[in-house]
């Protein structure tokens, strides 16, 4: 009897689809991105603290278990992007502890709220991996600024100046909130060579 075997579904990369939006420059750039579904977390407190921690986990489980659910089943399947991070307010004014944040792993739009809800199910059965924190929600950010940073996080700030000099120089305003994309994992590399792409949402100043 021949084997019998699932059939190759196409993997969803949104690196491929959007280059432009993950696109490693040292040079500021202009981009526009649409709408998208994202898997997002929102909190209070300093980046990096257990509540911050804990919103990466369940990000991350949720993604995970969701990617092997459909692909498993043969109904589709997903690179599992960067982690995004949207501030808020704003650092010269605001504590630390007082940061609004939004974390968030951008997701294909196929994806449901009734597919989430059987995953999570599944999560909270058998690894007792509470997701009920993480939203599915629509985000379209529009046009921005956005530029490579590689170096330690607490020197992001230096970027965000930058990106509103270059707005101020081409006329734009910034209407925020600051936006940031994790390209690798802090954990496993030296400080210096941390890269995070920095984007900042801005509109054309009126006259």
């Amino acid at each position: 009897m021949a084997k019998t075997s699932k059939r190759a579904v196409a993997k969803v990369d949104f690196r491929k689809l959007y280059p432009e939006l993950y696109r490693e420059s040292k040079n500021i750039v202009e981009v526009r991105a649409a709408k998208g579904i994202f898997l997002a977390v929102d909190g209070v407190g300093e980046p990096g603290s257990q509540a911050f921690q804990d919103a990466i986990g369940a990000l991350y489980g949720l993604a995970y278990t969701t990617k092997f659910t459909l692909k498993n089943a043969g109904l589709g399947d997903f690179a599992v992007p960067a982690l995004e991070c949207l501030y808020f307010d704003d650092p010269a004014t605001t504590p630390r502890d007082q940061w609004r944040w939004r974390l968030q792993l951008r997701i294909p739009e196929q994806i449901t709220a009734r597919t989430l809800a059987d995953v999570r199910r599944a999560l909270t059965e058998k690894k007792g991996l509470d997701t009920r924190a993480v939203k599915r929600i629509a985000w379209a950010e529009g046009r921005a600024l956005q530029v490579l940073h590689v170096g330690p996080y607490n020197e992001v700030g230096d970027v965000y100046r930058r990106l509103a000099a270059e707005a101020g120089a081409r006329r734009l305003s910034c209407t925020g909130p600051g936006h940031e994309i994790y390209l690798n994992d802090p954990r496993r590399v030296a400080p210096a060579r941390i890269k995070t792409i920095v984007r900042m949402p801005v509109r054309a100043v009126r006259t």
